[in-house]
């Protein structure tokens, strides 16, 4: 097998020299020279011959030109690109390298860390126990003082037993004199319970003997009832016959009232007419007796004014005559027809009134019917009285015999209790000390429960002590200084361990010389100073430059990792100063498992050069191409005239909405709306007053994400397994006309 190597230090030497040299000869060929007839002699064809010849000597200058310049690129480019090529494998070994030397240095640490841990934990231990035996001995003074009180209580718990056993003793004594007395008093109460049966027995024997004279006295009393039956039923009909009269002379009555009233107030209605109007003649005979008494008390009245007041009383009696003889007569005459009618009337209740005393002379007849049984029932009643009085007299016969038998029975237990008195105050006695000494006993049971509620705090302490001791302890195992002490005892203090080497202290950057390059590997840095690291403690941001010394040719790549496993991006600043971007999908959206796909772009990851997929267990190959693509037949016929674009989860680093759905980095509550069935709207506002919208169709597995004036900014998918993946951006369009790139939302969303 055939060996070849490159000398891409040489190219660019031998290119740099074929540049300097073509400069050298196009410098010489700017030399204007003309031949003049007058110069050269009198024949014009050697002017001529000689300017032919110096023309075609410029342009052999100029052909030679440029093709010392096509050889000088085509060196140029060979060797930049034979460069990049060793400079990426040996950015490729420098990043190898300085990962080894960084997890070095991160176990290096770490064993420094835990021996200083185990320092810093033996001091915490240390004062730990301090300050427990501290706590423990206050907490035992108090202990102390508790076992003393308890100790008291006990022995006059002791000698309240004692008491109690005494009392039991003579409470026992006093049970055993009382025995005998008590045999006698159950004694007694058998006596009287024989008595109390003989004088059932006595009043059961009498009472069925008055009970015989009961049933025959019921017999008759219902024999009576059985004769009294049909008089009652004629009086009960008697009764109803009765109220049937009073309801037809009411009904009459309110009939005859009622034709009556009504022509009684037409009557008055006259009469009152009539009475106006004689009201009126009554004024002016007023008037008129007036105007005779002004006359009479005048001087000088004339016979002719007399005869005119005469007149004119005339015609006020003839109009009062008129006024009788006209509505008066009439009037008083309708009265005395009504009066009349009135007492015709009374005629109509005549029928009435003979069938009252057709009732009267039945009820009077029936009345005399039951004087037989109505003297029956009294002798009834009488025999029944007598027969009360035979039941007292019975019971007062019944107690009169037991008489003695009950006085002796009370004398003995007179006696009796008179012997058991002395006994009972005795009882009392033990009873009332009985008493007193459960009462001190109360109160040392409640001495008893406060001094444990008292243990009990104390108790708690104790256990609240030994458990957070336990606890802190527990916690001292798991403590990480490195988190919980001072930064400053952890990091950068050389002395605080002897074995200290120096390969503990991780490196914010790394250099590898070498006899023809230089290679540098830096880091982004954060705030502090220190190597900024994602979720997985890798750096964030690597930048790998490779410097040839001899040509002073710079390769650098940095390398970016993205949210997803395994997703990046690389930025490629090739020698010859252009720059590329590498975008690896560890698991392509839309791809079989295992699958994994890279997108060469240009700088500005818009336009895409090459996408390479990997097969699991395959190697890297070639799928697309963008020049031999827009050569071929379907490139020619693509409107897009591009390759496709890294998807945006890979190119957009930030984007508006995590993968709920939600403003990235804000906890404002949104406004939800359901739009139609199964899409939904999310209304955000952001702190600065920007809205945002989010519209999630559940049917389709889509999410848009529109700004206030409802143009898409994103467009979400939802992959396979329920998560949700960044499918476009607007950010990686160019917007060219007035239509959003991504559209808007439908006004069915708004």
């Amino acid at each position: 097998m055939v060996r070849v190597s490159y000398d891409y230090d040489l190219m660019t030497v031998l290119a740099r020299h074929l540049w300097h040299l073509r400069d050298e000869l196009d410098n010489a060929s700017k030399t204007d020279k003309t031949f003049a007839v007058g110069d050269i002699g009198p024949r014009r064809e050697t002017a001529e011959a000689l300017e032919d010849f110096y023309g075609a000597w410029k342009k052999s200058f100029g052909e030679g030109w440029q093709a010392m310049t096509d050889l000088g690129n085509l060196l140029d480019r060979a060797g930049k690109a034979f460069y990049d090529q060793d400079a990426s494998h040996a950015a490729g070994a420098a990043q190898q390298v300085t990962a080894q030397v960084r997890d070095q240095a991160g176990r290096q640490n770490e064993i420094r860390k835990q021996a200083l841990a185990g320092k810093l934990r033996a001091d915490e231990a240390r004062r730990l126990e301090a300050r427990y035996k501290t706590q423990q001995a206050r907490l035992k003074k108090e202990q102390d003082a508790l076992v003393e009180k308890r100790k008291k209580l006990d022995e006059r718990t002791a000698a309240q037993q004692k008491r109690q056993e005494e009392l039991n003793r003579e409470q026992e004594e006093l049970a055993a004199r009382r025995e005998p007395l008590l045999k006698e008093q159950d004694e007694l109460q058998a006596r009287q319970q024989r008595l109390w049966q003989e004088e059932k027995d006595l009043l059961k024997e009498r009472e069925e003997k008055l009970q015989v004279k009961r049933d025959e006295l019921q017999k008759e009393y219902e024999a009576l009832r059985a004769e009294q039956e049909p008089l009652i039923r004629q009086q009960e009909e008697l009764q109803r016959e009765q109220l049937r009269l009073w309801e037809d002379e009411k009904a009459l009555r309110a009939e005859q009232d009622a034709a009556l009233q009504k022509k009684v107030t037409a009557l008055e209605a006259e009469q009152k007419a009539y009475d106006a109007k004689q009201d009126v003649l009554e004024e002016k005979q007023e008037a008129l007796w007036e105007e005779r008494r002004t006359l009479q008390g005048k001087d000088g009245v004339t016979q002719a004014e007399l005869d005119a007041w005469q007149r004119r009383q005339d015609a006020l009696d003839k109009e009062r005559d008129d006024l009788w003889e006209s509505e008066g007569k009439g009037l008083a005459g309708r009265w005395e027809a009504l009066e009349q009618e009135q007492r015709d009337q009374e005629k109509a209740f005549a029928p009435l009134r003979e069938r009252q005393k057709e009732l009267d002379d039945e009820r009077a007849a029936l009345s005399r019917a039951q004087e037989p049984l109505s003297e029956r029932q009294d002798e009834l009643q009488a025999r029944q009285k007598d027969l009360w009085a035979l039941e007292k007299s019975t019971q007062k016969e019944v107690e009169d015999a037991l008489k003695a038998e009950r006085d002796d029975l009370d004398a003995d237990r007179a006696d009796l209790q008179t012997r058991l008195d002395p006994l009972d105050r005795e009882s009392d006695d033990l009873q009332a000390r009985q008493k007193e000494l459960w009462d001190d006993q109360a109160e040392s049971d409640k001495e008893q429960t406060a001094l444990t509620e008292e243990e009990k705090p104390v108790q708690q302490r104790q256990q609240d002590l030994q458990d957070g001791f336990g606890e802190e302890y527990d916690k001292l195992r798991d403590w990480d200084p490195d988190k919980d002490a001072d930064v400053g005892r952890l990091r950068g203090m050389r002395g605080q361990l002897d074995d200290l080497p120096d390969e503990a202290f991780v490196p914010k950057g790394y250099t590898i010389q070498d006899g023809n390059s230089t290679t540098t590997v830096s880091y982004q840095l954060d705030e502090n100073g220190e190597i900024k690291v994602d979720r997985n403690g890798d750096p964030v941001e690597t930048t790998t430059t490779v410097t040839n010394k001899n040509t002073g040719l710079t390769y650098s790549e940095t390398y970016h990792p993205l949210s997803g496993d395994g997703d990046s991006v690389t930025t490629i600043r090739s020698s010859d100063g252009s720059v590329t971007k590498v975008y690896m999908d560890s698991s392509p959206e839309g791809s079989p498992d295992g699958w994994m796909k890279r997108y060469v772009t240009d700088g500005t990851g818009r336009d895409t050069l090459q996408i390479w997929t990997k097969r699991p267990d395959g190697d890297w190959e070639l799928t697309m191409d963008k020049e031999e693509y827009l050569n071929s037949e379907a490139g020619k016929e693509d409107p897009q005239q591009r390759l496709d674009r890294p998807p945006a989860y890979l190119t957009v680093e930030n984007p508006l909405v995590d993968s709920g759905g939600r403003p990235s980095g804000s906890t404002a509550p949104g406004t939800t709306t359901t739009v139609q069935e199964g899409v939904t709207r999310t209304d955000y506002t952001g702190a600065d007053g920007s809205v945002t919208r989010v519209v999630t169709n559940e049917n389709t597995g889509t999410r848009f994400v529109a700004d206030a004036s409802n143009e898409v900014q994103e467009i979400w998918q939802r992959a396979d397994d329920g998560t949700w993946y960044l499918r476009e951006s607007v950010t990686q369009h160019e917007r060219s006309s007035a239509e959003p790139p991504l559209g808007t939302l439908g006004e069915n969303w708004r």
